[in-house]
C-alpha cells in the first residue's frame, strides 16, 4: 500500500500538532450545571464504607455534597452533586460541579473538603483532589442560599 492510500496517513502527521494544541488548553476547568444529566444519576454515587468519603454536609446540614463516580472516562470520572434548600420553595435545588464537557475530575477527596462562610457571598467550598499526573487539584465553588445560586469564584 502506498503512503497516500494508507487510511491513517494524515492522522500520523497531525498527532504532534494536535498535542501541541492541547498543551495550551487550561487544565481542569470547573463548571456548574443542572442535575438533569446521566452523570448526576443515583447509580453513580461513589459508595464507600466511610460516609465522609461519599457525602458531606455544611450550613448546619442544609447543604449536602455527594461524590459521584461515573467510572468512565477513568481519568475524568468524579463529579460533585450539590443539594441545598430552594430559597423560593420547600424543595431542594440540585447542581452538578464538573470539569465541563460532560467530564469530571481524576480524583477528589470529599472527606477533606472544607468551607468558609462570607455573609455577602455565601459558603465557599474547596474539595482537594489530584490531577491525572498526581499534582494537587482544588475544586472551588460557592453556594449562595439567599439567591439559590452555585457559582465558580
Amino acid at each position: 500500500m502506498s503512503k497516500a492510500t494508507t487510511p491513517f496517513a494524515g492522522t500520523v502527521r497531525c498527532v504532534p500538532v494536535c498535542l501541541l494544541a492541547l498543551l495550551g488548553m487550561p487544565a481542569w476547568a470547573q463548571v456548574v450545571g443542572d442535575c438533569d444529566t446521566w452523570q448526576a444519576n443515583a447509580r453513580n454515587v461513589a459508595w464507600s464504607d466511610n460516609r465522609d468519603d461519599v457525602t458531606r454536609t455544611f450550613g448546619n446540614g442544609a447543604i449536602r455534597l455527594t461524590l459521584l463516580d461515573t467510572e468512565e472516562p477513568a481519568l475524568a470520572a468524579f463529579h460533585i452533586l450539590v443539594t441545598y434548600p430552594d430559597p423560593d420553595a420547600i424543595s431542594l435545588e440540585c447542581r452538578l460541579v464538573s470539569a465541563g464537557g460532560g467530564l469530571g475530575f481524576p480524583s477528589l477527596s470529599l472527606s477533606r473538603a472544607f468551607g468558609t462562610y462570607d455573609p455577602a457571598r455565601g459558603l465557599t467550598v474547596e474539595v482537594p483532589g489530584l490531577t491525572d499526573e498526581g499534582d494537587a487539584l482544588l475544586v472551588t465553588f460557592t453556594i449562595n442560599r439567599a439567591t439559590g445560586e452555585v457559582t465558580i469564584p
